[in-house]
């Protein structure tokens, strides 16, 4: 005899009870009026445990340089960077070989991408801040003088959502220059016009800005500390302080999708602080020898999925896989070069 199976229904709170038995617990929650799947946020790293894997070491994935610097990632996360000894510009597409974008820049530094897709470059000993055409390698000049002078040795620079670039101006006499104002640093508007906008460090060096475009941090080399500021506007600075001091000379400055900032220290490596939350301006970790990284003059985030901390260190080009992926830079240019 064929026996007709019936429907069981079963109250909604008795699905929902056996529904989130099967969730994990630590990872996920239930809204009774709402009964989706929310995934909670990962807390922010801790140690360097919560950055890198057990035993993991960078890569050489370049050497042979003068000294290199200046990382910056397009928006498919390839790598440019500088190497200011021998007037050169590298490319690293993902996953492939190192290959020259140009030898015809004068003492190449800090780098970033524009929202127009342009590299904009720091060409320290030229005293000049240029923009690269990624298509035609052409440069045109952005920032020369101030006060109706050229300025010290223009060094890095955080370009924001408009366009216009904060950039640091000290002196390393890389090409034997007299220093011929105070080191400061400076924003250049979209319309050229370039305005003082900070006088605190006794050597500025790394600039960056946080991913909302509402934060700036300012490395002091001379100082061995990192300044932070409110940005009202731009070129607008307001709330003037010290975030914290360091172990080392501060260098190149980035930032991960908690908003950690990775500043390299040199030889002392990169130190990973906080800026979010009661643990803001403590250190997390340094990334060092122990991992493969002898010297850090800059770093960012790159790769497809913003994964791979790259390392510039003297004369290599080195990568770190990561457990957290970068912040997307407040510029991000609209197409890919």
């Amino acid at each position: 005899m064929r026996r007709t199976l019936l429907p069981i229904v079963l109250p909604s709170a008795v699905i929902l009870a056996l529904g989130t038995a099967f969730l994990p617990a630590q990872e996920t929650r239930y809204s009774i009026t709402k009964p989706i799947y929310e995934t909670r946020k990962p807390e922010p790293p801790q140690t360097v445990a919560d950055l890198i894997a057990p035993d993991t070491q960078a890569v050489v994935l370049g050497s042979g340089y003068g000294f290199c610097e200046g990382p910056a990632a397009d928006r498919l996360g390839n790598i440019y960077f500088s190497d200011g000894k021998k007037n050169a510009i590298h490319f690293y597409p993902y996953g492939r070989e190192v290959q020259l974008f140009t030898d015809k820049t004068t003492d190449a530094n800090g780098m970033m991408f524009a929202p127009n897709g342009e590299l904009y470059v720091c060409e320290g000993a030229a005293f000049r801040v240029v923009a690269f055409d990624l298509r035609s390698s052409a440069s045109r000049v952005l920032a020369e003088k101030i006060d109706g002078g050229r300025f010290n040795e223009p060094n890095d620079l955080a370009v924001d959502a408009d366009g216009g670039f904060y950039f640091t101006d000290p002196n390393y006499r890389h090409g034997n220059q007299e220093t011929v104002r105070k080191e400061d640093t400076y924003y250049c508007a979209t319309d050229g016009t370039i305005t003082r906008v900070s006088t605190v460090c006794e050597k500025p060096n790394g600039v960056l800005l946080s991913e909302d475009g509402k934060t700036l941090f300012l490395a002091d080399n001379g100082g061995k500390c990192v300044y932070q500021y409110d940005v009202t506007g731009p070129g607008k600075l307001e709330n003037e302080r010290l975030f914290t001091k360091l172990g080392g000379g501060p260098d190149g400055l980035c930032l991960d999708r908690y908003g950690d900032l990775y500043v390299a220290c040199g030889r002392v490596g990169i130190e990973v602080y906080a800026t979010r939350g009661p643990k803001a301006g403590e250190k997390i970790a340094i990334l060092g020898k122990e991992h493969g990284i002898p010297y850090a003059s800059n770093c960012t985030f790159g790769g497809p999925d913003r994964k791979i901390l790259y390392i510039t260190s003297a004369d290599k080009f080195l990568g770190l896989e990561m457990k957290v992926s970068g912040a997307r830079p407040v510029c991000e240019p609209v197409h890919a070069p």
